[in-house]
Parts: C-alpha cells; structure tokens; sequence
C-alpha cells in the first residue's frame, strides 16, 4: 500500500511517498518492511512508484537506461511515449499483459534546460503535470489524499502553482494526513524528491534529508497552533468585539385571562 505526492511548481518538483512495502499472498497482505518509493535516479531523474515493486523496479532501470536519449527527443511527450512502449514492451516479453500491469509512477526530468513531472497511470500511459493540473497522487492512499490535496490547495494556493518550497510543506503534510488517517499499510518515514533551482540558476536533482523533512513536519505542528489559537480567539470572543448585538425580541402583550364560571351557573 502506498501514498505519492507530486506537485509541478513554478520554480520545480517536488514529490513525496510513504516508506511502506506491503508484499502479498493472493491478495493478501503477510508482511509489512520499509523501502524507498521515492529517489533521485541516474541522469538527473526523480522517481517514485506505487503499486508492484517489482514493475517498478524494471521500469527505473529502463528509466535509467533511457536518459541518454530525452535529449534527442523532439519533445518530451515523445521520450514519455517512448518509455512507455518499451516497458509494455518488456513486461509483454515476460507473459505480463496490460491488465497485469499493477504499479503507477512518477517521472521527472529535464528537457531543453526546462523541468517536466511525467504521471504513469493505469497501463502506465503517461501525462504531464502543468500549470493548470499541478498535483496529483497515487496509490491505495489516494482515497485519502486527493480530498486532503484540494482543501490545502484552496488554501494556500490561490494563486496557482506553489514554489517549491511551499509545495514541499504541502505534499509532506499530505503524505502525513494519509498516514495518521490509513488504517494499516501506509507508514514513514516521508521520503521527498525535488528538481530546484541552485544559487546559479541550474535546475538540480535531490533529497531532502531526514532533517529537512522533520523542519515541514514542525511547520504542519505550527499552522495547526495557529488554527488552535484563531479557534480560542473565537470561542473567548475577542474575534467578535466589532460585531453589533442582535436586537432584542419584542415584547407580546399579554393575553385575557379566562374567567372560571361559579358551580352551577348555566353557560348561555
């Protein structure tokens, strides 16, 4: 089972995942162990998977493989089709059909000096991230995600795409919110990829460290602080001091009061 992140930023990419392998028996799941589902690859790629480990892993050597040659390709769309025949074709030579294909991935890599974040799918058919669409999120967590990924963006995205660094707090508590909400199989620790720009403007591959991870998850601790105080401000009233009284309810007049008749008397 697995969560993985991905924003297309103005300035970059950044990509994130959980650390849990799940391996099964017929659909069962028998164990859990920690792994890497997000990394920096050879020729400046960033690379992240969801799903079969194995189908990944073959599809991150082709990748590896394959870098020599996005330079020659006329477009980026071409390198992606490209890499996503050969793998189909790979997995065929192997009896796997494409009804077999069970792992999505994350690719990104840099074209005529520009940074580019390519999404896998279903029989890993590629599509690019863009200005318009500049997150996604893959796995069995993705049920819990997405829905998580539109109320931050709302939020804090109300211009459009973040900056990297931005981006990276909102993909690291994304990953966080699947893990703590999952009821098994999604575990740390966060592990986060991302293309930047250096102090020479170069656009760089790397990973984030332990410690630079756990600085985002001291800032999801903060905003939800500040959450805690604006709700305090509210209940104590001291957000409400500008807001004028409601009127008081009219006063009703009071109605006759019926009269008993004395024992006896006849009512006309």
């Amino acid at each position: 089972m697995t969560v993985v992140v991905a924003f297309y930023c103005t300035d970059g990419v950044v990509v994130a995942a959980d650390s849990m392998i799940t391996p099964t028996i017929g659909g069962f799941n028998i164990g859990h162990h920690s792994g890497i589902k997000c990394s920096v690859i050879a020729g400046q790629q960033l690379f992240a998977f969801s799903g079969d480990q194995g189908f990944a892993d073959r599809f991150k050597v082709l990748a590896e493989l394959s870098a020599p040659n996005i330079a020659a390709a006329n477009h980026p769309l071409g390198h992606a089709v490209a890499l996503s025949q050969a793998i189909i074709q790979q997995l065929a030579s192997t009896g796997i059909t494409l009804k077999d294909i069970g792992t999505n991935t994350i690719l990104g890599f840099l074209h005529g000096g520009n940074y580019y974040c390519c999404v896998f799918e279903g029989a890993l058919q590629p599509r690019f991230l863009d200005a318009n669409h500049y997150y996604v999120a893959l796995g069995t967590g993705k049920l819990s995600a997405d829905p998580f990924l539109r109320f931050v963006t709302d939020t804090f995205c109300s211009n459009g795409q973040p900056h990297v660094h931005l981006a990276t707090f909102l993909a690291v508590w994304t990953v966080q919110h699947v893990i703590d909400v999952n009821p098994g199989g999604i575990a740390g620790p966060i592990r986060v990829s991302v293309f930047e720009r250096d102090q020479g403007g170069a656009i760089v591959a790397r990973e984030l460290t332990p410690a630079q991870i756990a600085a985002h998850g001291q800032a999801i601790e903060d905003a939800a602080n500040a959450l805690r105080q604006w709700r305090n401000g509210i209940q104590g009233g001291a957000a409400a001091g500008d807001v004028i009284a409601p009127p008081a309810a009219p006063v009703m007049p009071a109605l006759p009061v019926a009269v008993a008749a004395p024992a006896g008397a006849v009512n006309p």
